[in-house]
């Protein structure tokens, strides 16, 4: 009986006929199962896409309850600095809502957008980095709306643009320099801060940095940016203080150094004199050096070269390899196409425009719009006056009545 039992129960399992001693009910719990697994999946609810037409999205009070997005549209930089601040203004999305983004400083010189390094993405594209804008430091945002001001006090600036194009003309704007193009490195180092300790591990100014390269729109010339993690500071070096000319590159390892221009050591002073040259000092010629600017010694002198003002003498820079980037357009080879480009137009635009410096107009130069007047010599122009229009007006009087007296 136990065996036909089995052999029961395996051929009604087997059938597809649910055992004899099983209770097989619509109520159970196997078909209420079923039931609700067959109903039709609840539809999904809309997307929030935001409204059409915005540029970038910041968030406020972020990681909190009150966390808000706010919906950026265009963008307008205001203010002169004094009593009133130099901000950027947004015209969010929706009526009646404007941003404020209160820059720290008004020299835009001492403003540095930031964006990380392609490696916090390694699959994806590296240009999508600059999508996402911020800044080391907290920045003052007041938000407005028809209800009143929502929010104002310093916050940590994050923003997230919709277009590469976008971003950089904020930051371009924001600087007053035109944003040329960024290149990955892994580490950055110069003659003061080596790129490896005495134990061996890399250290140099800054590791793991995008560097950017800059045009000033107002001088047209051109500098490189980046952050010097290692000394948490920014760093600017003009393109202008450096030699043209490359002569340390490691293609393989995708190195390069850019010797500063009249600094002792720098690759054009070892071209041209050697290093027991530049150590050899002695009190004739300090007498010598001191006579000639006081003029003592005459003859012709040649120009002086221009000289550096940077801290270092060379900067080195090991750029970073990206597989996600078509070969031979990574940043090491673009890097060397701009540095050409942007070194040759410097040297040809000559002596760069001081900065932060106001032209007045020039005032009308004597003879330009005078009145040519018959009785002076060689037809000189003076300028007009009142007093010298009644003294030309009196002498043409007197001279035609002395043609009429008899």
């Amino acid at each position: 009986m136990a065996s036909s039992g089995r052999s029961g129960s395996s051929s009604s399992f087997n059938s597809g006929v649910p055992p004899p001693y099983q209770t097989f009910t619509p109520t159970s719990a196997v078909s209420a199962l079923t039931s609700e697994s067959s109903a039709p999946p609840t539809p999904l609810g809309p997307l929030d896409l935001g409204p059409p037409g915005f540029h970038a999205t910041i968030k406020l009070y972020e990681g909190t309850l009150n966390e808000l997005v706010i919906y950026l549209g265009p963008w307008e930089i205001v203010g002169n600095g004094g009593l009133e601040p130099r901000r950027v203004v947004w015209q969010c999305s929706y009526a009646g809502e404007i941003l404020e983004h209160f820059l720290p400083s008004d020299n835009p010189d001492e403003l540095f957008p930031y964006t990380l390094h392609a490696n916090h993405r390694r699959f994806g594209d590296p240009r999508e980095m600059e999508l996402y804008l911020t800044f080391l430091e907290p920045h003052r945002i007041r938000y407005t709306t028809l209800d009143g001001v929502m929010h104002d006090e310093f916050a940590e600036v994050k923003y997230e643009f919709t277009t590469i194009e976008g971003s950089i003309q904020l930051q371009s704007d924001i600087r007053r320099k035109d944003l040329i193009d960024w290149f990955d490195v892994d580490v950055a180092w110069s003659d003061t801060h080596r790129r490896t300790d005495a134990y061996g591990n890399v250290r140099g100014m800054g590791a793991i940095q995008r560097m950017k390269l800059w045009r000033d729109r107002y001088t047209t010339s051109h500098s490189l940016t980046f952050y010097a993690s290692r000394l948490r500071r920014w760093k600017e070096y003009p393109i202008r203080d450096f030699d043209r000319d490359l002569r340390h590159q490691d293609d393989r390892h995708r190195r390069l150094q850019l010797d500063a221009r009249g600094r002792r050591g720098s690759g054009s002073d070892s071209s041209q004199a050697g290093p027991s040259r530049d150590r050899r000092f002695s009190a004739s010629s300090i007498f010598r050096s001191s006579s000639r600017q006081n003029g003592s010694f005459s003859g012709a002198s040649s120009p002086p070269t221009p000289q550096s003002v940077l801290d270092i003498r060379h900067l080195g820079i090991q750029f970073t390899r990206n597989n996600q980037v078509q070969a031979g357009t990574g940043d090491y080879q673009r890097f060397m196409e701009q540095w050409e480009i942007a070194h040759d137009a410097d040297a040809e635009f000559g002596v760069p425009f001081p900065a932060n410096v106001v032209e007045l107009e020039s005032p009308v130069m004597n003879g330009i719009s005078g009145v040519h007047s018959p009785h002076l010599p060689n037809g000189i122009g003076e300028l007009s006056s009142p007093e010298m229009a009644a003294l030309v007006e009196a002498a043409d009087t007197a001279d035609q009545d002395e043609e009429n007296t008899p």
